[in-house]
């Protein structure tokens, strides 16, 4: 992996995401350029589950929901918000709350939170179909509407215990996450590759958007961190 400068953080995440949303509305009315949005996201998701079902498999190890969670991909820098989130297992089923996030905060910040409503209602569906679709799980509520974000995930292995007990999955010293640069990244060549297959007419105009929206908001060490990972294939592990 390329060693960046500039360490890029959900903040950031958020930030391509929010600034895609609002330029694909601008460009293509809300109804066309949320579908294409939406397209683009669950393609991303389904991506990061497939990356993540592949070391799985690659390691023996089956694409149950303990696979799910030890083999997730996200190095997070939570710093501040290390008390919103809390995951409570029974037999058969864990159940995640997040109560306050970073992608949250950026998309407020951004006067985008409903980009929250429609991006946060598919993306853990998404990469969860992209490792396994038979796998249960529900998305029970959206903190963008509610108080909490609130996942049930499904699975016959699962015990009180699930929590402490997951990570014992993964072969000892074994890295599997990925910084969020690269998922900066991954996300960004998703949506280029969307639009140019839609709407390549028009896709330089809405990247070129989404650039300048961007180097204005994170300074001019932020894109040159994302094209730190060009040439990357985010379809291999």
């Amino acid at each position: 992996m390329p060693k960046l400068k500039t360490s890029l953080t959900e903040t950031h995440h958020g930030g391509i995401v929010a600034a895609f949303y609002k330029t694909l509305a601008e460009c293509f009315g809300k109804e066309r350029g949320l579908d294409i949005f939406m397209t683009a996201s669950r393609a991303y998701g389904a991506r990061r589950g497939r990356r993540m079902a592949m070391r799985a498999l690659r390691d023996g190890n089956p694409l149950d929901v303990t696979s799910y969670f030890a083999y997730g991909e996200l190095l997070c820098d939570d710093e501040g918000l290390t008390d919103c989130g809390t995951y409570e297992a029974a037999p058969g089923v864990v159940h995640e709350r997040q109560t306050d996030c970073w992608w949250a905060r950026e998309f407020r910040a951004m006067g985008c939170a409903e980009c929250g409503v429609d991006y946060c209602r598919e993306i853990d569906g998404s990469i969860l179909r992209g490792f396994n679709p038979s796998l249960g799980f529900l998305c029970a509520q959206n903190m963008h509407l509610n108080s909490s974000c609130d996942f049930y995930f499904s699975s016959p292995e699962i015990k009180e215990d699930f929590m402490e007990t997951y990570a014992k999955r993964l072969k000892p010293g074994e890295r599997v996450k990925r910084e969020m640069a690269y998922h900066c990244a991954d996300i960004y060549q998703m949506f280029g590759r969307v639009l140019g297959q839609v709407a390549p007419e028009r896709a330089g105009e809405v990247v070129g958007k989404v650039r300048s929206m961007l180097a204005e908001r994170y300074g001019e060490d932020f894109w040159p961190a994302v094209e730190a990972y060009d040439g990357t294939d985010f379809e291999s592990i």
